[in-house]
């Protein structure tokens, strides 16, 4: 589930407004269990489980209809301007050839200079201020929404965007932009040429060879060469519309090779292809890849969100009475079986919320075997607990600590433990170092009421 503009519009008003309890929230978690190690993908489900409770229209509906409105502007704006560029430069009057040069520096120059500075400044993205990021015609879309009436700016100042996020969502419609003015120009070099019969040649006041302009278009041309060799001109055709302005007239070699001057368009149609418009869209797609990362950094530097998360995945530890209550008393069908002696062998022992030498004292001190033995709960992650119980295998021990009260996520561990394994589960309560690990009658009432409650036959407990 991804999280986008919108969806951090939607948290930031349902944190503001509808946080829910502490109970809620943790109940919410549990339920979804299998998420607590995808914080992100849990915030997604706890926003849609939410989004009733938002009146309607949702503010992130309203807000992203307001950009989206504003970069369809700027997008349409940048394709007519790539559009009536590339008409201007391509421009033929039957009089004089159509300059290669002009055309070539808008589909080839000006792409990898401005995709340099756009590199540029997404490596330096991560910086709150970067005034590189403001060189981009996507900066234009901040002037157009002041322009906006006075209600809508007030919602957009509503929005705390985080600046870093800010910097990736200027440098993606910066590439979106650039993308639609090349698209304006590669559409209007096909148009022109399809719809006229251009003669093209080069011309430049620079003393610049036809052996050495050819060197720099085979260089230009070594992306497409191998797979199209005749979008490649030939030096033949550079020396043959090489032009030279001489008092208004032609030269008359010009005029008898017209025909051979129109085989241009090949090369100029996939310089723009490549160099204006797949290099340009591999940009933006790295732009879009890094503006996703920045907004799961965001998220959780939004207010709110960390001790929500705090909450969802903090256990609640359940209290109970110390005396039963005569309504309260276990009846006999559901009475977990005790037992006063270990059995001589198990296939795994587990300790929970238990540190690794303790468990080694707790093993060495009973005349028991094992096979295996895991640490689960206290700081393990859900994740690694599921891995435990993905690999155990018939009779279990399972040591725990007495004077902690049983909470939920260690009931969710013991039952999820009780449908993986065919074996039985011994629930050893023990006690402090000062008992010698034995555990107080009381201690041990709490957890014997609470694991009665579970009334499965596959549970013991060592008393």
């Amino acid at each position: 589930m991804n999280l986008g503009i919108k969806e951090i519009i939607d948290l930031y008003e349902l944190i503001d407004t509808h946080r829910g309890t502490r109970e809620e929230n943790r109940a919410f978690a549990l339920k979804h269990k299998e998420l607590l190690s995808t914080p992100l993908k849990l915030l997604g489900l706890w926003r849609e489980s939410k989004l009733h409770l938002l009146p309607h229209p949702h503010s992130s509906t309203t807000m992203m209809k307001l950009i989206s409105g504003v970069t369809l502007f700027l997008l349409l704006l940048s394709f007519a301007l790539g559009l009536f560029s590339g008409i201007g430069l391509l421009h033929y009057s039957g009089d004089e050839p159509v300059n290669l040069i002009y055309f070539l520096a808008m589909v080839c120059l000006l792409p990898l200079v401005t995709m340099i500075l756009s590199i540029m400044a997404m490596l330096r993205a991560n910086q709150s201020h970067s005034m590189l990021v403001h060189i981009s015609p996507a900066y234009w879309m901040e002037q157009i929404i002041l322009l906006l009436p006075r209600h809508h700016q007030e919602q957009i100042n509503m929005l705390k965007i985080n600046p870093l996020l800010a910097n990736w969502i200027v440098l993606k419609r910066s590439q979106l932009l650039a993308l639609s003015f090349s698209l304006g120009l590669f559409l209007a070099l096909i148009g022109v040429v399809v719809s006229r019969d251009i003669a093209f040649a080069w011309s430049t006041t620079l003393d610049i060879s036809p052996e050495s302009f050819h060197y720099i278009i085979s260089l230009l041309a070594l992306p497409w060469s191998e797979f199209l060799p005749q979008a490649v001109p030939s030096l033949e055709l550079i020396e043959k519309s090489q032009y030279f302005r001489l008092g208004g007239k032609l030269d008359s070699n010009l005029v008898s090779n017209a025909a051979l001057l129109g085989l241009w368009w090949k090369f100029l149609a996939m310089a723009t292809l490549f160099y204006a418009l797949i290099l340009r869209f591999g940009l933006y797609l790295f732009a879009s890849f890094s503006l996703r990362r920045a907004i799961e950094r965001s998220i959780f530097s939004m207010d709110g969100i960390r001790e929500l998360l705090h909450q969802m995945q903090e256990p609640l530890v359940t209290t109970q009475a110390q005396e039963q209550e005569p309504s309260m008393q276990i009846s006999k069908e559901k009475s977990i079986e005790t037992i006063k002696q270990l059995d001589s062998n198990y296939t795994t022992v587990i300790g929970w919320a238990i540190d690794e030498s303790m468990l080694e004292i707790l093993i060495a001190q009973e005349p028991i075997t094992a096979n295996n033995s895991y640490l689960a709960g206290g700081l393990n992650s859900l994740k690694e607990d599921q891995n435990i119980i993905d690999k155990v295998k018939g009779n279990i021990l399972l040591y725990v600590k007495s004077w902690e009260p049983p909470t939920m996520d260690f009931i969710d561990f013991l039952e999820d433990l009780s449908q993986r394994t065919r074996g039985e589960i011994t629930l050893y309560p023990i006690g402090t170092v000062d008992d010698e690990y034995r555990s107080r009658e009381k201690k041990f009432t709490i957890w014997e009421k609470k694991i009665s409650e579970l009334n499965d036959e596959k549970i013991r407990m060592k008393r």
